[in-house]
């Protein structure tokens, strides 16, 4: 019985043999399984248990430790409760708690993870911003302006190509509207100065239906 014990005592934590074993020591000197019957001081760093050693005349129990190294406390064994409360307000823990307890409490623990910040939804889904903005947005054909349907930084213009004043937003720079998607501001037009974005269709009556509206915009990262 003391080997099995000494075995469960190797895979506590140092702070937690300690305080066991001196537990251990006194419930098996009360019970004299195998000690002379001239028993030796026991050493135990812990003044407040040796104090109440000397002052009390109870007797605890032998002290017995479960499989998964909790332990075991007798509902009548007075002295070995307060021994375990002494040592629950030093490790912070319930040592009255039995494994099937102690594993129940640990699955109900949810890990909440930080919620992203300065990120999108988008359709490649959560992507980071620098900077987002409210625009008022009007859509444009290919064929607009010369209608050569090449933009300001020679690409040809389509669906997915953005007209901005590049004062606002840099010619270059991806960004992202609610609605209709991300895109690559690389156009420029007249009319499109300040908080102002042109975007491009691929149909007149696309950008009929989309007409003037004001949007959000974020400047992906």
């Amino acid at each position: 019985m003391k080997r099995k014990i000494l075995e469960k005592l190797k895979r506590l934590e140092r702070l937690e043999r300690k305080c066991a074993l001196c537990l251990m020591l006194a419930g098996l000197a009360a019970m004299n399984t195998g000690f002379t019957a001239q028993q030796e001081e026991i050493p135990c760093e812990d003044t407040e248990i040796e104090e109440m050693l000397e002052e009390t005349s109870a007797e605890p129990t032998a002290i017995a430790i479960d499989e998964n190294g909790n332990i075991k406390i007798s509902e009548d064994d007075e002295l070995t409760k307060e021994f375990a409360a002494i040592i629950e307000n030093s490790l912070g823990k319930d040592l009255s708690a039995t494994g099937e307890e102690a594993s129940a409490e640990q699955s109900t623990v949810e890990i909440v993870e930080e919620p992203p910040q300065n990120v999108v939804e988008t359709s490649q889904g959560l992507v980071e911003y620098t900077q987002v903005m409210g625009m008022e947005a009007t859509a444009y054909l290919p064929t607009d302006g010369s209608g050569e349907g090449i933009t300001a930084m020679g690409i040809p213009a389509t669906y997915g190509i953005v007209a901005v004043d590049p004062e606002v937003i840099p010619l270059g720079s991806r960004v992202y509207i609610p609605g209709y998607g991300e895109a690559l501001a690389a156009d420029t037009g007249g009319a499109i100065y300040g908080y102002r974005i042109d975007l491009c269709m691929e149909s007149y009556g696309e950008a009929m239906d989309f007409g003037r509206r004001n949007v959000t915009v974020f400047v992906l990262k």
